[in-house]
This record gives C-alpha cells, sequence and structure tokens, in this order.
C-alpha cells in the first residue's frame, strides 16, 4: 500500500546570523523626494545675487567729473583757474559738487569760505559778491609783533582794532574826538616787510573806514581776535 505525502508548502527558513539569531529582513533604501519648488528658489536666489553683483559693481564703475581744489583759497579771494582740478566721484545723493563742464563759469566768483585743497567745490562755498560788500570797507592795517596775536590771523577770523597810545590827534573820532576799538572781519594777512610790520586786510563798517586808515597809518592799532559764534 503506497503512502502519499501532502505536498510540503516550502517556506524559506530564516536566515541564521553568525549568533544563531535571526537575522532582519533588508529594507529597501528609501526613495529621496524631489521638491520643483525649492530647487526653483534656490536657482532665483543664485540669479538675483548674480544681478546685484553686477548692477553694484556697475554703479561703482560709473563716476563723473567734477571740480575739486587744487591749492588753498581764502575767503573773499577771487577764483582763478590754477585753484582749480578735474576730480572723478561716483553719483552720490549726499554729494552735491560742481560738474568739471562748469569750470569756466567758476572762475572770477569770489570763495565765500575758505576753500582747502582736495575738497569738492560746490554751490554754497562760492559767491558773486567781491570784496568790500556795500556797507563796508577794506582797510590795510600795518602791525608790529607786538601788536598782534602770535597765533597767525586767517581769513574770517573776527577781531577787535583797539586804539593805543600815541601822539598827535591821528586817528581821532571826529564825532567824539576819542579814538574807540572797532569790530572788524580779517580778510588776508601779508608776511612780515623788511621794516618787520605785518599788513593785515580787514573789513570794517563804511562809518569806520576813515578812522582805522588814519590810526593806522600811524601805527597806533593793536589786533585782538575774539571768540567766533
Amino acid at each position: 500500500m503506497t503512502r502519499t505525502q501532502p505536498p510540503s508548502t516550502s517556506t524559506p527558513a530564516p536566515t541564521a546570523a553568525a549568533n544563531g539569531l535571526p537575522r532582519a529582513p533588508a529594507l529597501p533604501p528609501p526613495r529621496r523626494r524631489r521638491r520643483p519648488a525649492l530647487l526653483a528658489l534656490a536657482v532665483a536666489m543664485v540669479v538675483l545675487g548674480a544681478l546685484g553683483a553686477a548692477y553694484l559693481a556697475t554703479a561703482l564703475g560709473q563716476t563723473s567729473p567734477v571740480i575739486a581744489v587744487a591749492r588753498e583759497v581764502p575767503w573773499g579771494q577771487q577764483i582763478t583757474a590754477a585753484d582749480l582740478v578735474e576730480a572723478r566721484v561716483s553719483a552720490d545723493p549726499a554729494l552735491q559738487p560742481i560738474p568739471y563742464a562748469e569750470r569756466n563759469q567758476v572762475v572770477g566768483m569770489v570763495a565765500g569760505t575758505t576753500l582747502t585743497p582736495g575738497s569738492l567745490l560746490t554751490r554754497e562755498a562760492l559767491t558773486d559778491q567781491p570784496l568790500p560788500p556795500p556797507g563796508q570797507q577794506l582797510v590795510g592795517v600795518g602791525v608790529s609783533a607786538v601788536q598782534l596775536p602770535a597765533t597767525p590771523l586767517r581769513p574770517g577770523d573776527d577781531v577787535l582794532l583797539v586804539p593805543v597810545a600815541g601822539g598827535g590827534d591821528a586817528g581821532e573820532s571826529a564825532a567824539s574826538g576819542t579814538p574807540r576799538t572797532v569790530e572788524a572781519t580779517v580778510v588776508q594777512a601779508g608776511s612780515p616787510g623788511t621794516d618787520g610790520l605785518r599788513v593785515v586786510d580787514v573789513l570794517v563798517d563804511a562809518a569806520d573806514g576813515p578812522d582805522v586808515a588814519a590810526r593806522a597809518a600811524a601805527g597806533l592799532i593793536a589786533i585782538v581776535v575774539v571768540a567766533g559764534e
């Protein structure tokens, strides 16, 4: 009598590990999810950065010719062509220098403040009003070393012209017969001459001009510098 055996269902036996324990089934590697939106954003940021760098480089490279000061021009002095030089600067809303194309219009104008070498020339630093202005007179005062401070006088300094003792009646005020202190503004201080006197050009009120000139000719004026505003 033949014995029939039921068909065997073969089930793979778990793979034994080296230590006799069953080995965990191998998992497939996770699939990387692509995010097109993030990729597009990264590309856009790179493009914008490149465009910004190119614009900045172009803006910095664009300069325009403007007028700069070649040498010091004291306040009140007329500007000459030798006082000006061309400079190239980048456009900046905070700076308003005069274009170099207007150089011929600047020559002949008067410095409204002392212009320093290397500075850019602006319209606020210029005036078309020659010296002396209306209502004032320009007087040269000759003084010795003991009649003015040792500190150099600068154009625009406010000073007092103080009468000093001397013989005669030269320079006495026509109205009171007594010399008085006069307020003045320094325009220019010259170098000492062979006689040891230094001539200082000052602006005074027109009413004081004749008296100051008379006392200055007699050497009866001392110069005192006062504090500015």
